[in-house]
């Protein structure tokens, strides 16, 4: 495992992060004590937790019980939670956030949170009374950080406010200029920046082979012996990388991200665990990055041509 300083906090963070959700098959507390120790094992410190169930804070509890709470990041997202019919609920409200907050400390024994992150605010959700009982968090030891994630147009409006030290954000090898630009942002206000979603889901399954070359959405043509560079600008290589899966590519690209200091996975298995958080410390294969380019490059013209037409 790699680490990285997250902003200007003075935490160094593992350049992988586990993310813990209540919509995972993770149920008992004694399975995410399991998942957890696997990611102290495997050199991970860094977490971001999604839910309120029982078993989920237990386990955290249990598990942090073991290590010295300073070495490891917690960081909570609040605003959304799930429902009696597993439909989400918004509540950006000063008051929400403050009981889901007060909640998660009281139940877990934790001590503080290092960041409690807002997840993916519209801008009619969030008000100026909801952001000073997040400054009050950070003020009165709740909270080390305020952290943002999402990926509305009203993330842009929160980071130019000041008042946040992480943002989380989607990243991969198909992220655009809005993210890029989000990523710059970051930087210059001296946030740390935490990335998700690094695996794209229309690479999923063997998607990669059906990905946009220049743009277009149309079969690309394979490698054949006739035709070695056929597929030349599309991502069809993903799926044909020796010893390498799709989502392995793509998480070690999304690690080649120098403003990251951290790229969430998630997980279910301690395998899994452990298979992903060995990527930081694995070469990708000759080649690859040229390859990822020129399909960055070929979605990139397609966008432009299908912009003019």
């Amino acid at each position: 495992m790699r680490y990285r300083p997250l902003g200007k906090s003075g935490m160094v963070v593992s350049t992988i992060s586990l993310s813990m959700t209540d919509r995972t098959a993770v149920v008992r507390s004694s399975d995410w004590v399991t998942l957890i120790y696997s990611a102290f094992e495997n050199g991970i410190n860094s977490f971001e937790i999604n839910g309120d169930t029982p078993g989920m804070i237990d386990g955290l509890s249990q598990a942090l019980s073991a290590v010295d709470r300073k070495l490891v990041y917690i960081a909570w997202r609040v605003g959304v939670r799930m429902g009696p019919a597993g439909t989400p609920i918004r509540d950006f409200s000063a008051g929400a956030l403050c009981r889901t907050v007060d909640g998660v400390l009281a139940r877990s024994g934790i001590g503080y949170l290092d960041a409690v992150v807002l997840d993916d605010p519209h801008t009619e959700e969030f008000s100026p009374q909801a952001l000073d009982q997040l400054k009050l968090m950070r003020a009165d030891g709740r909270a080390r950080m305020l952290g943002v994630a999402g990926q509305d147009d009203a993330l842009d409006a929160l980071l130019t406010t000041g008042a946040f030290d992480v943002l989380y954000l989607p990243f991969s090898l198909t992220s655009g200029w809005v993210e890029r630009r989000r990523l710059k942002t970051a930087v210059e206000r001296d946030m740390g920046i935490v990335s998700y979603d690094y695996y794209p889901k229309n690479f999923h399954g063997g998607g990669a082979s059906a990905a946009p070359k220049s743009g277009g959405w149309g079969r690309p043509k394979l490698a054949t012996r006739a035709s070695p560079l056929a597929g030349a600008g599309t991502y069809a290589f993903l799926d044909r990388t020796r010893n390498w899966t799709p989502e392995e590519i793509c998480l070690a690209y999304a690690l080649t991200e120098p403003s990251l200091a951290s790229v969430q996975i998630a997980a279910d298995r301690a395998e899994r665990v452990e298979a992903l958080a060995a990527i930081p410390d694995r070469e990708m294969p000759p080649g690859v990055s040229a390859q990822i380019e020129m399909a960055r490059f070929g979605a990139g013209a397609g966008d432009k041509k299908a912009r003019g037409a």
